[in-house]
């Protein structure tokens, strides 16, 4: 499926890349393989104002890890050859993330189980499945993606479980729990670094499509102030004080969002934002994608 926005160069750079990915290891043929390219670019470009010429979108295209795109494809079409691929290159990495986020062994073997069978996919009417690999697109690497799924999974959990709990008993064991003074090994560390993440999105998604793309210019593509500013029609200066500006309002409301729907303390909104600073591969190209 080619986009209607790339009629040249979409031909050339699919084969260039359909060769790169492998695809064919996993019976992907080249049809499916362009129409997961026309879904990627149809997901980074929804309702943006980036001008979208040929040049643009071949430059997105290109920055695609199409080796873990084309394993995600074959895996949504259960194919037997991926499955294995993935489960020897992903399990270990999923069960480590599960044992970072929970920090429980039993919690983190059901999270990882819950993740592969949701992974696997429920059956369509129409006889495919349906699986968040539907989802991935190839903009961040698999590994990245599947942590940031997990994570967002935990703390849609724990937000669930703290509205189950108005009479602030859970509030209460979360202060116990942090009594101690932090250590590297601090068990709620996981658990801080997935509530930051679900509300670091929805702060991101609050913003408006022009703020976002100053963001996306900037941190994502890493363009200059100059560069950023002469996409935008803005003064290097304007760029800059947007960008500030930004930063601090997404600041802003995810502190709100900690203090309020958490209940956490401002010690502990604190050594959120210490944990966050550190080795915590957030995506921010994948939360900076317009939300369907």
């Amino acid at each position: 499926m080619c986009p209607p926005d790339l009629t040249r160069e979409f031909d050339a750079i699919a084969t260039r890349l359909y060769a790169r990915s492998g695809a064919p290891r996993w019976n992907v043929s080249r049809a499916e393989f362009e129409s997961a390219l026309g879904r990627a670019v149809e997901r980074r470009f929804a309702n943006s104002n980036e001008i979208r010429d040929d040049s643009v979108i071949a430059a997105f295209l290109e920055s695609l890890h199409v080796e873990d795109l084309a394993l995600a494809i074959g895996c949504r079409s259960g194919n037997d050859s991926a499955w294995r691929e993935f489960d020897a290159k992903f399990r270990p990495a999923i069960e480590k993330i599960a044992l970072q986020i929970t920090r429980d062994v039993d919690r983190a073997r059901e999270v990882a189980d819950s993740l592969y069978g949701d992974l696997f996919g429920g059956a369509r009417s129409d006889g495919t499945r349906r699986s968040p690999l539907d989802h991935y697109h190839g903009r961040s690497l698999l590994v990245a993606w599947l942590r940031a799924v997990m994570a967002q999974r935990e703390a849609e959990a724990w937000r669930a479980e703290h509205r189950a709990h108005p009479d602030g008993k859970l509030a209460a064991a979360v202060a116990l729990a942090d009594a101690a003074p932090s250590e590297p090994g601090d068990p709620d560390r996981g658990r801080y670094l997935a509530m930051v993440a679900c509300e670091l999105h929805k702060a991101i998604d609050a913003l408006t499509p022009h703020d976002r793309l100053r963001l996306s210019y900037y941190y994502v593509q890493e363009l200059t102030l100059a560069e950023t500013g002469a996409l935008l029609g803005e003064h290097e200066s304007t760029v800059s004080r947007g960008l500030a500006r930004t930063r601090a309002e997404i600041r802003c409301n995810l502190e709100g969002a900690l203090r309020k729907d958490y209940r956490l303390s401002d010690d502990q909104i604190g050594r959120c934002f210490e944990y966050a600073l550190g080795d915590w591969p957030f995506d921010l190209a994948r939360a900076l994608e317009p939300a369907k």
